[in-house]
This record gives structure tokens, sequence and C-alpha cells, in this order.
């Protein structure tokens, strides 16, 4: 009997072992669209940009010290979603939507009064860790990132008929 129980107990503890192995798997694994809810990839993306804000960088020629985490806004996010899915449905890929407006049109429809935007939109990567590692390798798109100035984000995705039809947007802004 005691035997039976202490291998009761042996099992029990491998098997905690093995559930929480396959958990922080799980948790670090990437963030993929279509494998992972919108809210879980769009966390993950708001992740890896605040870590890559947490110590200095050089985007292009441009040098930038480590800038404050963003917040997340849910205004932010409305104006990226809805870019996201005016890219997906007209099949276009830029910053000027389908109405002809611009980032900061979106960000005034969604309700954010700001005094600085930025946009940074991306088509194609799977998941959440190829989306930033492309926008930090491109000047333009890692300067945003780093913006000091810049204290919210907004993240959108949507997917388009086809395979690798992803469309990513971060909407950046300060408040007024």
């Amino acid at each position: 009997m005691k035997i039976l129980a202490t291998l009761g107990r042996a099992l029990l503890l491998v098997l905690v072992a093995l559930i929480s192995l396959v958990t922080s798997l799980t948790a670090s694994a990437n963030a993929v669209v279509g494998h992972a809810s919108d809210a879980r990839v769009r966390s993950r993306v708001v992740a890896l940009v605040n870590a890559a804000r947490s110590r200095p960088r050089r985007c292009g020629s441009e040098q930038f010290d480590a800038a404050p985490p963003l917040a997340i806004s849910s205004a932010l996010t409305d104006a990226a979603e809805a870019h996201a899915r005016d890219m997906a449905r007209g099949k276009f890929f830029e910053h000027r939507g389908s109405d002809g407006s611009q980032p900061r049109d979106r960000v005034d429809r969604a309700g954010y009064r700001h005094q600085l935007t930025g946009e940074n939109i991306a088509l194609g990567p799977e998941s959440a860790e190829e989306a930033v590692a492309g926008w930090l390798n491109s000047p333009g798109h890692c300067a945003n990132i780093m913006e000091p100035r810049f204290q919210d984000i907004g993240i959108g995705l949507a997917a388009g008929r086809k395979r690798g039809q992803i469309y990513w947007v971060q909407e950046f802004a300060a408040p007024r």
C-alpha cells in the first residue's frame, strides 16, 4: 500500500511537470495568426514592441535611447483594426485608406485626441514575432517604434482571402 501511494505521488509529480512544460512552451510559442486569437496576437505585438523600446537601438542611421513602454489604447486599436480590414477588403496595401484617409484622420475618427501620430503597416507576416522583426529591420518603421514621444499604441490585423494575405497595422500616438 505504501508503495502504491509513493508511486501515485511520483506519477502526480510527473503529470504536473508535463503540464507545466506544455504550458510554458505554449506561452513562449510565436503568436501566429489563425492559431491564436486576435487579442493574443495583438498583445504579443505590444509586448515585443515594448521589449524593443526598453533598450537603446539604432534605426538606420538614427540612434534612439531606450523609451518608456507604450500603453494599449482602445481608440488606436479601433483605428488600426479599421484600416487593416479596409486594406484586406479592398486588396490594397498603403497608408492612404480607400476613402482617402491618412493615419491621423483614422485616429481622429476613432476619438483619440492627439498631438502626434504614426503608423506602421505590414503585409504577409504570419506571426507577431515576424511582423515586429520586419518593422525593426526597416529604419522608418523602427523609428516609429522607438519614438519616445509616443505614449499609446493600437494594433490591428485582418486576413485577406488568399493565404499569406495578413494585413498588420500599428497606430502610435501621443495624447493632447
